[in-house]
């Protein structure tokens, strides 16, 4: 697919965003960091293959500090593995968000 169309498809800015993530995928637990995020999906950097079309629950803290906030937020939410490519020892995993939460951190 060319650059063009794919980016078409996205319909969403994504944004390089640096950050540990939690993935739930079939009871089990795994820590990974995000490579970019948009409001529709996420690229994440993990050792381990997931399977295309797996559904996942993540959490990730977002720091006060990047949203101009004075606590940190937790986002939480579902979202299912489209794509799983290996890049040097780890893997590149894309999901497309399902749902996703907002929990202020007092």
């Amino acid at each position: 697919m060319k650059a063009e169309a794919q980016s078409e498809l996205r319909g969403a800015v994504r944004f390089p965003v640096k950050l540990p993530i939690s993935v739930t995928v079939e009871g089990e637990q795994v820590t990974a960091e995000t490579f970019n995020m948009s409001a529709g999906g996420m690229l994440f950097h993990l050792e381990a293959d997931m399977q295309v079309g797996s559904n996942i629950e993540f959490q990730i803290a977002m720091p006060a500090a990047v949203l101009g906030a004075a606590n940190d937020v937790m986002v939480t939410g579902s979202a299912r593995i489209v794509r799983c490519s290996a890049e040097g020892e780890r893997r590149a995993v894309a999901a497309v968000i399902d749902e996703y939460r907002f929990e202020r951190r007092q």
